[in-house]
């Protein structure tokens, strides 16, 4: 089922930084316990990859960028 984008029209304004602190907030928080998901004790550079790329995806559900580089 694909979404469809709809504008938003009058008084309303998004509130990006918020948005996006939310956004990084929960990636971390995601990125940190898929590290830790197999192991109690992953390695420096697992958790920094996981930690990477749980705040890029958590980016790309808020976030539309015009060159469709965003994976999820």
């Amino acid at each position: 089922m694909k979404r469809t984008k709809r504008s938003v029209r009058g008084g309303m304004k998004v509130r990006a930084y918020d948005v996006l602190r939310r956004a990084v907030e929960e990636g971390i928080t995601y990125g940190w316990r898929w590290a830790h998901k197999h192991t109690d004790t992953p390695g420096e550079d697992a958790i920094v990859d996981q930690i990477i790329q749980g705040v890029l995806n958590e980016v790309c559900e808020y976030f539309d960028f015009d060159d469709e580089d965003c994976p999820a």
